[in-house]
C-alpha cells in the first residue's frame, strides 16, 4: 500500500438552536412536513441513517451496515448535539461511539473537529464573543467527547486572522477553509497569488499570526466538494471514491491529501440516499491499495505543514462578498425568491448589535458587584448551560454566595448573555425572507434578552 496518497472525508452537521427560548421547546414547523419539525426530519432523513448505512448487493439486498460517522471526518455544532442527546439517544451514542473508534483507527487521533457554540460568524463578533464563543465550543466537545479537540471548525469557514489567533491561544492546532479562501503561499523568498481558488489544496499549510503564533488550514478541494453537494456525484458510490483518488493527481512527490467538505446534511437530506453512496466510497477506499482513508489530525501529526500561506481575512465558503451576506444585501440568497431583496439584513444586525452592546454595559455594571470576574463568569457558564453544578458555579464565581436572591440575579445576568449570544446565530441572516423560520428564532433569542434585563 502506498503511504503517501491519503483521503479525508469531511462532513460540517449543524442545525441552529430551534426551540423557542421562553419555553425551551421547538415548536410545529409545517415546512417540515410530514415531521413536526426539521430538526426531526433531518434526523430521520440524514442523522439517523449514516449511523447504520446500508451497503447493497448487485439484486438489491443488504450486504453491509456501516456507521459513517466512524470513517469520516466530522464538526458537530453544539446546539444540535444537545437536541439529539435529548430527543434521539440511539443516534446521539452512535455519533460518540464513533469518535472512539476513529482513535482506534487512526492513532490515537479523533475523526470529529470541535466546533464554535451556536454558529456565529466570528468576523462579525468582538472579540470577547468570539474568545467565549471558541470556549464554549471546546467545553462542550470536552463535555461530550471526553477528549481535547485537536481542530475547530469556523461556521461558514468565515475567518479573519483575531479568529485563527483565538483558536491557536486556545490550543486547537489546524481549521478547514476553502480553497477561495487563501490568498496566497510563500515560494522561497516571493509571495505566490493563489487567488481565485487556485491553492494546491493536497497539503496543509502555516498561517502566521500575531506575536509570532501560528495555526494549520486545510483548504479542502473546491471542485470536487461542489459535485458532492451539488452536481450530482452521489448518485454512485464507486464514482465518488474514483474522483476522490483522482483528486490526488499524478504527482507523486511527498504526501498528498485529496479531502472534501460539505454539509453533512447533504448525505440523506438534501440528496436521497446519499449515506449509501458514501458508505460505499468508504468500502472501496478503505479496501484499495492505493490511498489510505485518513482524517485531519493524523495526517497532520505525520506530515506537518512545510508551506506558509495567507487568507483572505473576512471571507467564507458561502458568500462571493466575504461575510457581507450576514449584514446588508450584498446580492447572495438562496433563490428561492430571485426578485426580493435583503435589505432588512442591515437593520436586523444594527438592532442586535445595539441590544447586546446595552447588555455588556449593564453586565460589567451589575455584574462587578455580583461576580469576581464577569467575563471569566461568563466563559465557564457553560458548565451550567451543560447541565453542570450550578451551585458549585456559583460558590467558585459570585460574590455573596449565600444569599438566594444574589444567586438568582446572577444566573439571570449571565443567561442574558447566553440568550445574546443565541441571537447572532448566522441561519437568521442567510435566507430570503425575515419571516423566515431562523429569523424569527435570532428575533425570539432578542427578546428574551430584552424580557431577562427587564
Amino acid at each position: 500500500m502506498s503511504r503517501d496518497r491519503f483521503v479525508c472525508i469531511h462532513g460540517h452537521w449543524y442545525q441552529p438552536p430551534r426551540e423557542n427560548p421562553f419555553t425551551g421547546l421547538i415548536q410545529d414547523q409545517p415546512s417540515a412536513a410530514p415531521y413536526p419539525n426539521w430538526n426531526e426530519r433531518i434526523t430521520a432523513e440524514c442523522y439517523l441513517p449514516n449511523s447504520r448505512a446500508e451497503i447493497l448487493n448487485g439484486d438489491g439486498t443488504v450486504r453491509a451496515v456501516m456507521n459513517n460517522y466512524a470513517h469520516v471526518s466530522s464538526d458537530w455544532g453544539p446546539t444540535l448535539l444537545s437536541w439529539l442527546e435529548a430527543n434521539h439517544p440511539e443516534t446521539y451514542s452512535a455519533i460518540l461511539q464513533a469518535d472512539s473508534d476513529s482513535m482506534e483507527a487512526h492513532s490515537g487521533h479523533g475523526s470529529t473537529l470541535a466546533h464554535t457554540y451556536n454558529h456565529t460568524i466570528l468576523p462579525l463578533s468582538n472579540r470577547r464573543d468570539k474568545r467565549t464563543q471558541v470556549l464554549w465550543g471546546i467545553a462542550d466537545f470536552e463535555h461530550r467527547f471526553g477528549r481535547t479537540p485537536e481542530g475547530m471548525w469556523l461556521p461558514e469557514t468565515a475567518v479573519d486572522l483575531e479568529s485563527l489567533e483565538i483558536l491557536a491561544d486556545a490550543g486547537i492546532t489546524f481549521t478547514v477553509l476553502a480553497p477561495t479562501q487563501a490568498s496566497s503561499v510563500l515560494a522561497g523568498d516571493e509571495w505566490l497569488d493563489v487567488g481565485g481558488g487556485r491553492v494546491d489544496t493536497r497539503v496543509p499549510y502555516t498561517v502566521q499570526l500575531f506575536g509570532g503564533k501560528h495555526i494549520t488550514v486545510f483548504f479542502y478541494d473546491g471542485p470536487r466538494s461542489q459535485e458532492i453537494a451539488f452536481n450530482g456525484l452521489l448518485e454512485d458510490g464507486a464514482s465518488l471514491a474514483g474522483r476522490l483518488v483522482e483528486g490526488l493527481g499524478e504527482e507523486r512527490a511527498g504526501a498528498r491529501l485529496s479531502h472534501v467538505a460539505t454539509d453533512g446534511e447533504t448525505y440523506g437530506h438534501h440528496h436521497r440516499h446519499g449515506e449509501m453512496a458514501l458508505a460505499r466510497a468508504i468500502e472501496i477506499l478503505e479496501e484499495s491499495p492505493e490511498v489510505i482513508l485518513t482524517n485531519y489530525a493524523e495526517f497532520l501529526s505525520e506530515h506537518p505543514a512545510t508551506t506558509v500561506a495567507r487568507i483572505f481575512e473576512n471571507s467564507s465558503w458561502s458568500c462571493a462578498h466575504g461575510v457581507e451576506r450576514w449584514r446588508r444585501d450584498c446580492g447572495c440568497s438562496t433563490g428561492d425568491h430571485p426578485d426580493w431583496q435583503q435589505g432588512w439584513r442591515s437593520p436586523l444586525r444594527e438592532a442586535l448589535d445595539y441590544l447586546r452592546d446595552s447588555s455588556i454595559e449593564s453586565f460589567e455594571t451589575i455584574g462587578s458587584t455580583l461576580l469576581e470576574d464577569p467575563w471569566e463568569a461568563r466563559d465557564r457558564y457553560v458548565g451550567v448551560v451543560l447541565g453542570g453544578d450550578t451551585e458549585a458555579f456559583l460558590d467558585a464565581q459570585a460574590r455573596g454566595a449565600g444569599d438566594p436572591a444574589r444567586r438568582e440575579k446572577t444566573l439571570g445576568l449571565l443567561e442574558i448573555q447566553h440568550q445574546a449570544m443565541l441571537m447572532y446565530t448566522s441561519c437568521g441572516w442567510f435566507f430570503d425572507d425575515i419571516s423566515g423560520i431562523e429569523s424569527v428564532l435570532v428575533l425570539r433569542h432578542a427578546g428574551r434578552v430584552i424580557d431577562l434585563t427587564r
